[in-house]
């Protein structure tokens, strides 16, 4: 009988090599960067391969290609109707939101072929997994940052002007992940850094989560205190250097920080719905260097599914408290273990005190040679405006179209049928102050005094109330307050922000339907 297992075993591998085809980049023998139809089509046949997989269409781009979800687990139930599973984490992976950043979509798909063929099974009998390979297939055929309007999807998750935004927000929604990973790329050759001064920088994986001093505390300090540390230290023992990101190098001279503060990118907008959002940079190597492959892409596609390998593992490990603690903060926010829910308007990284400056490597583009650069370190998190979570928000201005935004963010709201009046707080805007275009942390352009009067505020028919006592609450308060870094009226398309009396009001009084 045993001989006949192993027979069995080892005629269902040698079936499943003849089944499942190499990744279409793997098959090029990395040479040639698949087209994101190819991709598309090669995501339909691990599907039809592996009865642990099923391709679901999320929508099409801006330019009109298909972003397909490909999901792996265990479980038919999941397969059939992917829900939360009360001892499973889902973990949603993305690829390629920047189309010029190809290495996280080539390493997804390599770990899709990985999973069809029956590899990482203990990681399927612990974890769902959505991968979002190319979550910008405009970006990808036309090797570029930007969808087919020339959007920065990557940025656009106030605003929601983009399909690949709007499809990914209903992503979240719909799969509901406890996880969510985004993987990019960080060039190591700069305009200034190294065109002028001759340095590039020398990084191989820079990791953050979400930080933004307004997630659920719970969840912050699980994440910042012991989640990414332990990632960081994973991946560096796996053999890859890993380190958390600094942002962006790009002279001498400059100050450091952390990853954006604000909500406009994936990562604090995940984490503000009360999810582990986490962030990979990865090594994307000069143009002018020489290599086996195009650009490095092989080594690329390496790295890069390593560090993903390497996070689901640890997620795995991690998820009993990662469970407890994310699902808590989907179910209620916090913004301190007391249980309080005060809101900072205002965030920025400043100095930090205890560690002023850090000691960067950068690598003369001459001759290689490595050297410690000291930086200036900002990334102590400042929160300023501390204001509490009303009860709801009363909107008074372009109310069909803000519907329409609501919506696009899931964000519950009442229409009203008759006139109200309640109990609010008037803002009235003083003053407005251009921010300075350098401003680390946040994409706040203009920044708004505002004074606040409580009154009984007469609303009329056609306006909306966005109670705040739905899930979604933090994230829908910090868009819609103007006081607000992280406001919708810091968008372009959104110009609000007028000396006087502001057409939103946080209302003081419970919300009856």
């Amino acid at each position: 009988m045993k001989k006949i297992t192993v027979f069995l075993l080892f005629y269902s591998a040698i079936s499943w090599a003849q089944i499942v085809a190499a990744t279409p980049v793997a098959s090029e023998n990395k040479q040639l960067l698949p087209s994101s139809d190819t991709v598309t089509r090669a995501l339909k046949e691990l599907d039809l391969a592996s009865a642990q997989a099923k391709t679901v269409s999320l929508g099409r781009s801006a330019g009109g290609l298909p972003i397909t979800a490909l999901l792996f687990s265990s479980s038919p139930t999941f397969l059939a109707k992917p829900l939360a599973e009360p001892d499973k984490a889902t973990v949603m992976l993305l690829g390629s939101q920047h189309g010029n950043e190809p290495a996280g979509a080539e390493a997804l798909q390599q770990l899709a072929e990985e999973l069809a063929t029956g590899q990482h099974g203990d990681l399927l009998a612990r974890l769902n997994l959505v991968l979002v390979v190319l979550a910008n297939p405009d970006g990808r055929d036309l090797r570029s940052r930007y969808n087919a309007n020339q959007d920065n999807t990557n940025i656009d998750y106030v605003a929601l002007q983009a399909n690949e935004t709007q499809l990914l927000v209903d992503a979240l929604q719909r799969f509901d992940p406890d996880v969510v990973y985004d993987a990019h790329e960080s060039g190591i050759w700069k305009r200034i850094l190294t065109k002028e001064q001759g340095w590039m920088t020398d990084v191989e994986a820079q990791f953050d989560m979400g930080n933004n001093p307004n997630i659920d505390a719970g969840l912050r300090h699980y994440t910042e205190l012991h989640l990414l540390p332990e990632l960081i230290k994973r991946v560096t023992k796996a053999g890859l250097p890993a380190s958390r990101y600094r942002g962006e190098i790009t002279q001498l001279g400059q100050t450091v920080a952390r990853g954006g503060l604000g909500i406009t990118n994936l990562r604090n907008y995940a984490a503000l719905q009360g999810r582990v959002s986490i962030l990979v940079e990865n090594r994307l190597d000069n143009k002018e260097g020489r290599y086996a492959t195009p650009r490095n892409i092989g080594e690329r596609i390496r790295k890069q599914h390593l560090s993903m390998l390497t996070m689901l593992q640890l997620v795995a490990d991690e998820a009993e408290p990662l469970l407890t603690v994310s699902r808590a903060a989907r179910q209620q926010w916090h913004s301190n273990e007391s249980g309080a829910q005060i809101l900072a308007m205002g965030v920025s990284f400043g100095i930090n005190p205890v560690l002023p400056e850090v000691e960067i490597p950068l690598v003369r583009l001459a001759d290689g040679h490595q050297k410690l650069h000291r930086f200036a370190n900002h990334d102590a998190i400042i929160s300023q405006e501390p204001v509490a979570l009303p009860a709801a928000y009363a909107i008074t201005r372009e109310r069909e179209r803000m519907a329409v935004w609501l919506s696009r963010h899931h964000i519950d709201f009442i229409t009203l049928a008759a006139p109200r009046t309640v109990l609010a707080e008037q803002l009235l805007v003083t003053d407005l102050t251009v921010q300075p275009k350098s401003r680390p942390g946040v994409r706040e352009k203009v920044q708004a005094q505002v004074q606040v009067t409580p009154a009984q505020v007469s609303l009329q028919p056609g306006d909306l109330l966005v109670p705040m006592t739905q899930p979604l609450a933090p994230l829908a308060a910090l868009m819609l307050d103007p006081r607000s870094a992280n406001a919708l009226y810091q968008e372009a398309a959104w110009p609000w922000l007028v000396l006087g009396e502001f057409p939103v009001f946080p209302v003081l009084e419970p919300v009856a339907r």
